[in-house]
């Protein structure tokens, strides 16, 4: 049985901000930790598979797969592979940049523990290619490798913190769905029809349902979104305005022209004059 007791490799000094150690457990029934102080550091877990336990005061949470638990400093707590399974999960302890306290300022269900449940298959994955990044940097010792780590959490606090606000906003994930799809590929021209299809829901039901939980309709809304890329492109690279019109999904440069002076108030070249 796997136990550890006050693990002392945690109770040092807080260091500057960065990740102290983190990997990839596949732990059985009998594994346990327990830390009667706490940590002096934040420790981050995101379970895979299995089931793990987390004892805080007299109550107790169990995680199961896409659930993330981040305890904070002095949260004394403990916790142990689920009985009868194998806990597959990453874990990290790290010291938070200050700009980052913001981004973890989530719903507390118990004074030093914050729960994340992820039921977003794309997220997930994303957050295990994050957490596999950051521990590979973690293990080199290269110039960078430390950063790379850092910003590896960075990006994995960002996801946290994105997702805690689409909850607390509580979109429907067929309208997500919808969203992502408007959003990636700006060429690309759907129809309310196709995309009802995509989420199963009938072209009115969905248009009602994206206006209200979005405030737009999927027309003005993508109108939106291409509009506010071409102001990107116009402030940070050279292309023609034909170049970016193109880019954003305006087949005529001139409707392009007419769209961005209604919605920015001035012209797409009298803006990048502007802006920059």
């Amino acid at each position: 049985m796997a136990e550890f007791l006050n693990d002392p490799a945690v109770e040092t000094a807080s260091p500057a901000p960065g990740i102290l150690v983190a990997d990839h457990y596949s732990e059985p029934d009998g594994y346990r930790v327990y830390r009667s102080r706490g940590t002096r550091d934040w420790l981050i877990t995101y379970t895979l598979s299995g089931s793990g336990s987390y004892w805080i005061g007299e109550r107790n949470w169990t995680c199961h797969r896409g659930d993330i638990v981040v305890l904070k400093p002095g949260t004394v707590h403990h916790y142990a592979a689920g009985e009868g399974t194998m806990w597959e999960f990453y874990w990290a302890h790290f010291i938070p940049q200050p700009s980052w306290l913001e981004w973890l300022a989530w719903p507390e269900p118990h004074p030093g523990l914050l729960i994340v449940r992820l039921n977003d298959a794309s997220v997930e994955a994303r957050l295990q290619a994050v957490f596999e990044r950051m521990i590979g940097d973690c293990r080199l010792e290269q110039p960078y490798s430390g950063l790379l780590a850092l910003n590896a959490m960075e990006e994995m606090i960002l996801l946290l913190a994105q997702r805690v606000n689409d909850t607390a906003k509580r979109l429907d994930s067929r309208i997500e769905e919808v969203l992502g799809i408007i959003t990636r590929d700006l060429k690309q021209s759907f129809s309310i029809a196709g995309l009802a299809r995509q989420v199963q829901l009938s072209p009115s039901r969905l248009a009602h349902l994206f206006k209200e939980q979005v405030g737009d309709s999927i027309a003005a809304t993508r109108a939106k979104i291409r509009l506010r890329q071409a102001a990107r492109l116009l402030e940070f690279t050279s292309r023609t305005v034909a170049e970016i019109a193109e880019d954003v999904g305006f087949q005529s440069p001139y409707y392009f022209t007419k769209q961005f002076t209604s919605h920015y108030g001035k012209s797409p070249t009298a803006y990048r004059k502007q802006i920059r």
